[in-house]
C-alpha cells in the first residue's frame, strides 16, 4: 500500500469496519437461520455454534487484539479464521451435502473488502483444503454416490467463486492503485502549483534584489524545510551572489572561482540539471559558499529562455536524503523564480549601464567645459591647476597632478594639483617617465606589476597619461583613481590632448608675441611694443591722472667700438647696455630699443625728477661697465620728459628727444631733463 500515513490509516479503518460488520452480519444470519422452524436439530446446533464462534472471533479480533497485530497480514488471517469457522459450520450441518453451503463461500466473497488478491487466494486455499478434506472423508467413510457427485459439483463451484473473487479483487486492487497513484500525482501537481503560485505572487511584490532573495528563501523553506538559500548571480562562473538564512539577513558571498569542474555548482550549470548533495563530506570539493554549516543541499540552475542566468542552492545543516519529490519542488521554486531573477539581473545591468552612461556623459560634459576653462587661464600655472581640478572632478578622482616640461625639455615638474595628491618629485629628463617613454596610457595596479614608476613608489592604484602636442611631449597627467573613478582611457586621452594642445598653443603664442615685440639683439622690447605701451600709459594719465615719464637714450662712441674692435664687440656693448637697464630700472619700467643705438624707457607713475635720477643711474652703470671692459666701453646720453595735462603722447616723445639732442650738444655722457613749464609748441626745454 502506497501513500501518505493518513490515507493509509483511513483505508485500514474502512477495512476494519467492513470486516467487523461482515463478521457480525454472517453470525446474525446464522442465528436467524437456526431459528427457522424448518431447521433440524442437528443443523440448528451447528448454526448456533458457528454463530457463537463468529461472535467470539469478532469480539476478540476487533476489540481485544491490538489493531496493529499481524500488520499487513491481519485482514488475510482474519478472513482465513472466518473461513475455518465456515468449514466447522459445513461439517456440523452435513458436510459436503450441507444445504448451508452458500455460507461457506461468504468469507471468500468478504475478501473483496481487502482489495488484495493475496487475501482472496489465501482464504480460498483454506476453503479448498477444508472442503477437499471433507470430501475425502465422505468418500472413505462410504458416502453415497449422489452426495459425492454434489460435493464434486460444489468443489468446482467453489473454485469458480474463488477465481471470480480473485479476479474481482485484482481488478479492484489495480483500479484502486491507479486511482491512488493518479490522486497522488494530482496532489503533487497541486502542491507544486501552489508552491509556484505562492512564489510568483511573492516575487510580484518585491522591489529590490535582497527582497527577491528573501521571497525565494521563504518559498523554499516552507516547501522543503531547508536552513539556507544561496543565489549565485555572477556570470559566467557563478562564483558570487547572495545568501539568506533563518535570521532573514541577506549577505553577499564570494565562492572560489577556481574549483574543479566536477563540483556540484559547476555540474549543475554545465549540465543544466539539478545536482543533489546528500552528504557534503562525500564530495571532492564541497561548494559551501563560505558557510561551513552546508551539510546537504540541492543545486538548481535558473534557466530562462534556454540560458542559465543564475544558480539556486538550498542547504541543510544536517545530512539528508533528498527525495524525487523534494528535488522536483526545488525545481518548481527555481522555475517560478527564474523569470523574476532574470528581470532583476537585466534591470540591474540596465541601471548599471545607465549609471555608467550618465557618468560618461558627465565626463564628456566636463571635457567640453575643460576647453572653456583652459581658454580662460592666464599662464601655465593657472592652466595646470585648472586642468588638474577639471580632471579630478570629471573622472571622479581622489587626486590628480599635472606635470609640464620646461621649454628646454630638460625637466618634468609638477605645476598643478587637485585633491589629496601624493607629492610628485621633479623628473630630470622627461623620458625617464614610463608613460612619456612609451607614449601611451600607463597604469600600475600592484607593486608586483612588471613596470612601475621609478619616481612614485607604489602606494595605491595610479595611472599616467603623456601630454603630446604636434609629436612633442610637453608634460604628463598623474592620476590616483579609486573604485568610484571613471577611467575611460579614450576620453582620458582626449582630455590629455586638449591640455597638451592648450599648453603648446600658449607657448607658441607667447613665443610669437615675444618675438614680435622683442628686439632680437638686446632682448628689450621693440617699437611695436612701445606704441601699445605708450598708448596704455597715456590713456591712464588722461583718464585717471596717473603721470608717466619718458627717457630717451643714445649710445656715445658705438662707432668707435665697431671700427676698433669689430661689430661683434659693438653688439656686446649694446647687450651690456640692455642688461644694465634691466638691472638698474624698476620691473615696471619698459625698456625699448628704437633704433641701432637708440633706446627709450617708459616709466609709469613717475615724475620728472624721479625719472632723471633713474636715467643717471643707468648712465653711471654703463660708464663703470666700460671701465671694466675697454673693448665695450661706451657712454650714453639721455633726455627726460614727463607728461602733464594737455600734452599728447607724441609731444612727450618729442620733448624727450629734444632733451637728448641737447645732452648730445652739451658734450654727451650726461642726462638732461626739461625744467619749468613748456608750451605745447616748444621744441626744447631748458637744460
Amino acid at each position: 500500500m502506497v501513500g501518505d500515513p493518513r490515507s493509509r490509516a483511513s483505508y485500514e479503518r474502512r477495512i476494519r469496519i467492513a470486516s467487523e460488520a461482515a463478521s457480525w452480519g454472517i453470525g446474525a444470519a446464522l442465528l436467524g437461520t437456526a431459528a427457522l422452524p424448518t431447521t433440524d436439530q442437528a443443523s440448528r446446533i451447528g448454526l448456533v455454534a458457528s454463530s457463537l464462534l463468529l461472535f467470539l472471533f469478532a469480539t476478540l479480533w476487533f476489540h481485544v487484539f491490538p489493531d496493529n497485530w499481524l500488520g499487513k497480514s491481519r485482514f488475510a488471517v482474519g478472513a482465513a479464521i472466518t473461513q475455518v469457522i465456515a468449514a466447522i459450520l459445513l461439517v456440523l450441518t452435513g458436510g459436503i451435502d450441507s444445504r448451508y453451503f452458500p455460507y461457506y463461500v461468504l468469507p471468500i466473497l468478504a475478501t473483496v473488502f481487502g482489495m488484495r488478491i493475496s487475501g482472496t487466494l489465501f482464504t480460498g486455499t483454506i476453503a479448498i483444503v477444508a472442503y477437499l478434506a471433507t470430501l475425502v472423508a465422505e468418500v472413505f467413510f462410504g458416502g453415497e454416490r449422489g452426495q459425492i457427485d454434489v460435493g464434486v459439483i460444489r468443489l468446482f463451484a467453489l473454485l469458480s467463486v474463488i477465481a471470480m473473487t480473485a479476479l474481482i479483487s485484482r481488478t479492484i486492487q489495480e483500479t484502486r492503485f491507479t486511482l491512488r497513484q493518479r490522486t497522488e500525482e494530482l496532489a503533487t501537481q497541486n502542491a507544486e502549483l501552489s508552491v509556484a503560485r505562492n512564489t510568483a505572487v511573492g516575487l510580484a511584490r518585491v522591489s529590490d534584489l535582497h527582497e527577491l532573495v528573501r521571497v525565494v528563501y521563504e518559498s523554499a523553506k516552507n516547501a522543503l524545510a531547508v536552513d539556507r538559500l544561496y543565489l549565485f548571480a555572477s556570470k559566467p562562473d557563478f562564483a558570487d551572489g547572495f545568501t539568506v538564512g533563518q535570521d532573514g539577513a541577506v549577505e553577499e558571498f564570494h565562492a572560489d572561482p577556481t574549483l574543479p569542474e566536477d563540483t556540484p555548482r559547476r555540474r549543475a550549470v554545465r549540465e543544466k540539471r539539478t545536482v543533489a548533495v546528500n552528504d557534503s563530506s562525500d564530495e571532492k570539493a564541497p561548494d559551501r559558499g563560505g558557510h561551513q554549516h552546508f551539510a546537504a543541499g540541492l543545486f538548481v540552475p535558473l534557466v530562462h529562455r534556454s540560458e542559465v542566468i543564475g544558480l539556486m542552492a538550498v542547504s541543510s545543516h544536517d545530512k539528508r536524503e533528498w527525495t524525487a519529490h523534494e528535488i522536483r519542488v526545488a525545481e518548481v521554486v527555481a522555475d517560478a523564480s527564474a523569470a523574476a531573477v532574470a528581470s532583476f539581473f537585466a534591470f540591474e545591468e540596465v541601471r548599471g549601464q545607465s549609471e555608467r552612461l550618465e557618468a560618461r556623459m558627465k565626463v564628456l560634459e566636463s571635457m567640453d567645459n575643460l576647453v572653456d576653462a583652459l581658454a580662460l587661464t592666464t599662464d601655465e600655472a593657472s592652466l595646470a591647476q585648472t586642468a588638474a581640478r577639471s580632471l579630478q572632478q570629471g573622472f571622479h578622482l581622489p587626486a590628480a597632478t599635472v606635470l609640464f616640461t620646461d621649454p628646454s625639455v630638460a625637466i618634468l615638474e609638477p605645476v598643478g594639483t587637485a585633491g589629496r595628491a601624493t607629492p610628485h618629485p621633479v623628473v630630470n629628463g622627461p623620458t625617464s617617465c614610463p608613460a612619456i617613454r612609451s607614449g601611451r596610457f600607463f597604469e600600475v595596479r600592484s607593486a608586483d606589476d612588471p613596470v612601475v614608476c621609478p619616481y612614485m613608489p607604489f602606494r595605491s592604484h595610479y595611472s599616467c597619461v603623456p601630454l603630446v602636442a604636434g609629436g612633442d611631449t610637453v608634460g604628463a597627467l598623474f592620476l590616483e583613481p579609486d573604485k568610484q573613478s571613471i577611467l575611460d582611457v579614450t576620453v582620458l586621452r582626449a582630455a590629455a590632448d586638449r591640455v597638451a594642445l592648450s599648453l603648446a598653443t600658449r607657448r607658441v603664442l607667447e613665443t610669437a608675441q615675444r618675438q614680435a615685440t622683442t628686439d632680437g639683439l638686446t632682448g628689450l622690447h621693440n617699437r611695436h611694443f612701445l606704441a601699445e605701451q605708450l598708448r596704455l600709459m597715456h590713456s591712464l594719465a588722461v583718464r585717471h591722472g596717473q603721470p608717466y615719464s619718458v627717457v630717451a637714450i643714445d649710445v656715445d662712441g658705438l662707432k668707435n667700438v665697431n671700427d676698433t674692435f669689430g661689430h661683434e664687440q659693438g653688439d656686446l656693448a649694446l647687450r651690456g647696455l640692455a642688461n644694465t637697464m634691466r638691472k638698474t630700472l624698476r620691473a615696471s619700467d619698459v625698456g625699448v630699443r628704437t633704433g641701432g643705438d637708440e633706446f627709450l624707457v617708459l616709466m609709469a607713475q613717475s615724475g620728472l625728477e624721479e625719472s632723471r635720477i633713474a636715467a643717471e643711474r643707468v648712465r653711471e652703470a654703463v660708464e663703470l661697465q666700460g671701465r671694466a671692459d675697454p673693448k665695450i666701453a661706451i657712454t650714453v646720453s639721455a633726455g627726460v620728459a614727463a607728461w602733464r595735462p594737455g600734452r599728447s603722447a607724441e609731444q612727450v616723445l618729442e620733448a624727450a628727444d629734444a632733451m637728448l639732442y641737447a645732452a648730445k650738444r652739451a658734450g654727451k655722457d650726461r642726462v638732461l631733463a626739461e625744467t619749468g613749464l613748456v608750451t605745447a609748441d616748444d621744441g626744447e626745454g631748458a637744460a
